[in-house]
């Protein structure tokens, strides 16, 4: 056995992002989801769905403004 065994693995933000992109849509394997709930935090989870709401939001008043005019 290692030492290491019970330390959860850094995970980038990257990581962080294609877990709320996919969680946006409800959509996850059960394999990943185990994965992500043990290795990331919950302030990156935090983090991105914030960051990706506001993506979100922006990106829904750009097009109505643009549909608009």
């Amino acid at each position: 056995m290692s030492g290491d065994e019970g330390k959860a693995r850094k995970i980038g933000p990257l990581r962080a992002a294609k877990t709320v992109f996919w969680a946006f849509f409800g959509v996850r394997r059960g394999k990943d989801q185990e994965s992500d709930a043990a290795n990331l935090t919950p302030v990156q989870i935090i983090v991105a769905g914030i960051i990706a709401a506001a993506l979100f939001v922006t990106t829904l008043i750009l097009l109505v403004r643009f549909i608009t005019q």
